[in-house]
């Protein structure tokens, strides 16, 4: 049930309004007559029936009046003409038969050849001990139908009694009848109700038609329709209100439009800065940017012509793009437009004119275009600035870089002096007091005296193996001899033995391959910081370090497994002299144009990358993998 239900639902869902109240106005019609027919067939019934009881009565009580002579004379003739005067003004009547006193049948309708059956006798009996004065009414149900049967006595039942019996067939004649009527008068109706409706939802669902084609056209983006219906019911109301929604929409939109043509010109802006922004620290590319620049401000903005001209970097740049049917545009020194098709502006900075820009229009520019070329030539004086500022920025960090390569390489210098120094000075000194120690030792002296000489000796020899030590930290001979793979494996020998930290080496593609001094310098110099930050700061029990070089670029990484920091807080917060080590690092690997990425985090340890450090076309040979 609720399946048909469903269906029945889904199914009125998916017809027309033209259908559907078509199909409420049969339906109601259908529904009233229907309902009608069968509550009036009700009532006739009810009503009949009780016109039928009434009727039975009063020919039972008619007959047995008109009878009392018959009876006692016995004139069975005048009983038979009654009878048959009655059945004939009376078609409704099944039979009528009249009895004695004491139920014997004297005459009935039945026919000569029939007797009256003992059951049918029965049926309607009156008590002649009682009060028999009255008729009495039963009705039961015969082969030919229900019948009303009536007793009423003859003579206050001395003479006898009158049985009339009634059938209902002419009832529900009548009420078929009837209900024939109102099924037709129904039908008669609902095809008059149908072509009402028919005609009113034509010219109804032609107003529906006609707003949804306009929707759909709406719904398409056609905004030049309008509903055309004067009526003023709600359909008229539903029209009105959708030209109305029409017209903002044509607001709306001519307001979108606005907003996105100055979208547009923003956007073009926005790409044409980029465009120079980006070119404008190489003046040859950005001077080709410009000749695009002025080539796309003729095309999307309809220009006869463009003319540009700006000083960048201390050279004058200028383009003209444009020829139709334009003259004047050309560099133009004034400052007035030449017409109203003409717009000119100048580029300033600190009160100092940079540039121009002069545009010529096909037709009279709009304020939304003049804003564009307004912004645009205030952003490229901003350009120009920045293109200065650029230049300035640029020869300050390569005089900072100069002045950089400077100092370390004169710290270099000054190491590699104090070094030799403490090499062939201090060094030598010190070998002399060990030795005159050792002389002391001969002679015969006190055994106190001769314990404080053997103290001085040891004392002397730890400050001697300390200098050695130290003036092979400031500047190794290997390193200069032999290069900066025996260096580090030199320098991480005795980095082992000093702060007992185990460390793996692995060497890739260094066979047969000698770095430039500055090269070799710089990569040993940092990796001597990253152990020696390793060994003071980390805590570390193990450090790995990889150096690698494929096809001219060296590659360097350092790994501990110490207590890591916080990379971004100590490198970007406030400079102190902890922190100085990591700037220098990173100094250093930028001066030989190569890059410094420390990755590190509190308790997991710390990683320095140094990678793209080119060395030029030198190659190496096989792959050399060595772990210490």
């Amino acid at each position: 049930m609720k399946k048909t239900v469903q269906f029945i639902i889904t199914s009125l869902k998916n017809k027309s309004v033209k259908t559907k109240i078509l199909g409420i106005t049969i339906g109601l019609v259908l529904l009233m007559g229907l309902t009608s027919t069968i509550i009036l067939r009700e009532i006739l019934v009810v009503k009949l029936s009780e016109d039928l009881d009434r009727r039975a009565i009063s020919i039972a009580s008619d007959v047995s009046s008109r009878s009392i002579d018959h009876i006692i004379l016995r004139d069975i003739y005048s009983f038979h003409t009654l009878l048959q005067d009655t059945l004939s003004n009376n078609p409704d009547i099944e039979y009528i038969f009249i009895v004695d006193q004491n139920f014997e049948m004297i005459i009935h309708t039945f026919g000569s050849n029939f007797e009256v059956s003992d059951e049918l006798l029965n049926v309607n009996m009156i008590d002649t001990n009682g009060d028999s004065t009255n008729t009495q009414l039963v009705v039961f149900e015969s082969e030919t139908g229900k019948i009303h049967d009536v007793i009423a006595p003859i003579f206050s039942g001395d003479a006898g009694f009158v049985r009339v019996g009634l059938n209902e067939k002419q009832i529900y004649n009548t009420i078929d009848e009837i209900t024939f009527m109102l099924v037709m008068t129904t039908i008669i109706i609902g095809g008059l109700g149908f072509v009402i409706a028919f005609i009113l939802t034509k010219y109804m669902y032609r107003d529906l038609t006609q707003l949804m084609h306009t929707t759909q056209q709406v719904g398409k983006g056609n905004l030049d329709c309008k509903v055309d219906i004067e009526c003023k019911d709600e359909i008229g109301m539903l029209a009105k209100e959708i030209n109305t929604m029409i017209e903002r929409l044509n607001d709306k939109k001519e307001e979108n439009n606005r907003f996105t043509k100055v979208l547009k010109m923003r956007n073009n802006e926005l790409s044409l800065l980029h465009q120079l922004a980006v070119g404008s620290t190489d003046i040859a590319h950005f001077e080709k940017l410009l000749e695009s620049t002025a080539e796309r401000l003729i095309e999307e903005l309809g220009l006869n012509s463009c003319f540009i001209d700006i000083l960048l970097g201390g050279e004058s740049l200028s383009t003209y793009k444009g020829s139709k049917w334009c003259t004047n545009c050309t560099s133009f020194e004034g400052k007035v437009v030449l017409d109203s098709k003409h717009f000119f502006i100048p580029f300033k900075t600190k009160g100092k004119k940079i540039g121009q820009i002069l545009c010529c229009f096909e037709n009279d520019p709009d304020d939304t275009t003049v804003k564009f070329l307004t912004s645009f030539a205030r952003q490229l004086t901003v350009i120009a600035e920045n293109a200065e500022l650029w230049k300035e920025i640029k020869y300050k960090e390569e005089l900072r870089l100069k002045l950089l390569d400077r100092v370390i390489t004169a710290q270099e210098e000054e190491r590699k002096r104090i070094a030799r120094e403490l090499h062939d000075e201090t060094s030598q000194s010190i070998t002399s007091i060990i030795v005159g120690l050792t002389l002391l030792e001969e002679y015969d002296i006190p055994p106190s005296m001769q314990q404080e000489i053997i103290d001085l000796k040891e004392v002397s020899q730890r400050t001697l193996d300390e200098v050695h030590y130290l003036s092979w930290s400031l500047r190794p001979s290997v390193l200069d001899d032999l290069g900066l793979m025996p260096a580090i494996k030199k320098y991480v020998i005795e980095y082992m033995k000093k702060f007992t930290i185990d460390v793996d080496i692995q060497v890739i593609g260094f066979k047969h391959v000698r770095l430039s001094s500055i090269y070799e310098v710089t990569i040993y110099r940092v990796i001597q910081e990253a152990l020696t930050n390793a060994a003071r700061h980390a805590n570390a029990d193990n450090i790995s370090i990889i150096l690698k070089h494929i096809n001219g670029v060296v590659s360097v990484i350092i790994e501990d497994d110490g207590e890591g920091f916080d990379v971004n807080k100590t490198l970007n917060g406030k400079l102190t002299k902890n922190h100085l080590g990591l700037k220098g690092m990173q100094e250093r690997i930028e001066s030989i144009g190569g890059k410094l990425v420390i990755e590190s985090n509190t308790g997991i340890g710390t990683t320095i990358y140094m990678k793209d450090i080119m060395i030029g076309d030198e190659t190496g040979g096989e792959a050399e993998n060595n772990a210490s």
